[in-house]
């Protein structure tokens, strides 16, 4: 349903009574209760025409369900403290308060130009920092002992966005409208228009684990991946970029070479290549021989595997309900290629914080059930703690129905959806990973009767493996 927002008026005090009366919405108000009707009209009247505050109610739908606002609007110092109530419990955790808080601060920033919007909230509100931190606040600070309420001073936190921070959110990869899938309106997000080393997810990831690289002292980088990982391939690429030494450990038994191999050769990696079995022990090997000779290594997992190959899926669902908000729309499915896992437990982690209603459905390429899936499950465990068991299970769905012969395998048709999907979208997958989890997507949603939903598919990545498949089916 479309969400906006509107200057408050006389006839939304009744409404706004009820709402603040609610003792599931007035937790952390500070409001002298109950709220009286007489008192709110005397407020209201004397509140309607100042210019240093915007009062306003939240729609869905055409219909008034809570509060938003900016308070102490400070044009000298270019600033304003946000503040939001959602009133029906109905639409609680269904992502209006995400959307509504963000045509806010449109206007905040857009409109009234500000510098900097902040707000405070109670330590114990944990639905508003999640909020808050979604939106892309910064926590700035505790305070302590902050305010008096209900009998005992409280501890608040103290939130932040400048407008460079606004701003900075606002980009993303591009999402575009594809035509139907069956039934069901098809938009792709273009992951591998990310503008490094052909983009990917593992590009989108590597750039977080550079981050550390180059705080850290590190001068050189170890990592593991077949001979067509795209994860080794951007890896090579940025310590290439950087002048740092770059070792792959490539397990012997997938070890053929590909354009992504040939590019790795090009940006000056050394890759070792061992039995599957040996690669652990390898890996200890290297970085010990390297930290003998005087370097400090940094190890990266392969596939970009752990907590940062998370927080890049993490910030990417992000990105996806920003263009939901933008263009008041609500993707019921989300589909992708799922490797080592990180990619859909980022995405999870997203859904759980938000409680969106909708199915994450990562399409193995190459794990099967039950280990592929307990290794996504994992993730989110290891990276959002506190979130219920039960929730991380049931929004987790991992299929493995179309791995096909394994990694790196694939059949008629595969090599029908890639030449189908290059022809048809002008979009290069690949038969490795991107390939396979279109064919996926198309045959879950056939078989399970899917119709009339809003369907994105991630593409993940993997340009040069689409002349790997171009090469192998044509002779060259």
């Amino acid at each position: 349903m479309k969400v906006s927002i509107r200057k408050f008026q006389k006839e939304d005090i009744k409404k706004k009574v009820e709402w603040i009366n609610n003792p599931e919405n007035n937790r952390y108000l500070h409001y002298d209760l109950p709220l009286e009707y007489e008192k709110t009209l005397d407020w209201f009247e004397k509140n309607k025409d100042r210019t240093d505050r915007y009062d306003a109610v939240i729609e869905c739908g055409g219909e008034a369900v809570g509060l938003i606002g900016l308070l102490s609007v400070d044009r000298k110092n270019s600033k304003a403290e946000y503040y939001i109530s959602m009133g029906e419990t109905s639409v609680k955790r269904k992502g209006v308060a995400f959307r509504a808080s963000r045509l806010l601060l449109d206007y905040a920033f857009l409109t009234l130009r500000l510098n900097k919007v902040y707000a405070y909230t109670e330590i114990d509100n944990v639905p508003f920092q999640r909020l808050a931190e979604s939106l892309g606040f910064l926590r700035e600070g505790v305070l302590k002992a902050d305010i008096y309420s209900r009998g005992s001073y409280v501890d608040r936190i103290v939130y932040g966005m400048s407008v460079r921070d606004f701003l900075s959110r606002r980009g993303g990869t591009p999402v575009g409208f594809f035509g139907n899938l069956g039934e069901n309106r098809l938009y792709v997000k273009r992951e591998d228009l990310i503008p490094f080393s052909f983009g990917g997810n593992k590009a989108r990831k590597a750039k977080l684990f550079f981050e550390e690289v180059d705080g850290g002292g590190f001068d050189c980088v170890v990592t593991y991946g077949s001979g067509s990982s795209n994860h080794c391939r951007v890896v090579a690429n940025m310590c290439a970029q950087r002048g740092l030494d770059c070792v792959v450990i490539s397990p012997l038994e997938a070890s053929e070479r590909t354009f992504n191999s040939v590019l790795m050769d090009e940006f000056g990696a050394r890759i070792i290549c061992v039995p599957v079995s040996e690669v652990h022990d390898t890996i200890e090997k290297t970085l010990a021989e390297l930290r003998s000779s005087g370097k400090n290594p940094f190890f990266i997992q392969g596939g970009g595997h752990g907590d940062t190959g998370t927080r890049a899926y993490r910030e990417c669902y992000d990105e996806i309900k920003s263009y939901e908000a933008e263009n008041n729309l609500f993707f019921d499915y989300i589909f992708f290629a799922s490797g080592t896992g990180t990619t859909q437990a980022g995405l999870v982690c997203g859904q759980l914080i938000y409680g969106d209603d909708r199915k994450i459905v990562g399409i193995s390429v190459a794990r099967k059930n039950p280990y592929g899936r307990n290794v996504v499950l994992d993730s989110v465990r290891s990276f959002l703690k506190d979130a219920p068991e039960e929730a991380i299970q049931a929004s987790t769905h991992f299929v493995d129905g179309y791995v096909g012969g394994g990694y790196g395998t694939y059949g008629d048709k595969i090599k029908n959806t890639v030449r189908r999907v290059m022809v048809k979208y002008g979009i290069p997958l690949d038969s490795t990973y991107t390939g396979k989890a279109f064919c996926g997507m198309e045959e879950y949603v056939k078989s399970n009767g899917i119709s009339g939903k809003n369907i994105l598919f991630i593409h993940t990545g993997g340009t040069p493996l689409f002349f790997d498949f171009l090469r192998g089916t044509h002779n060259i």
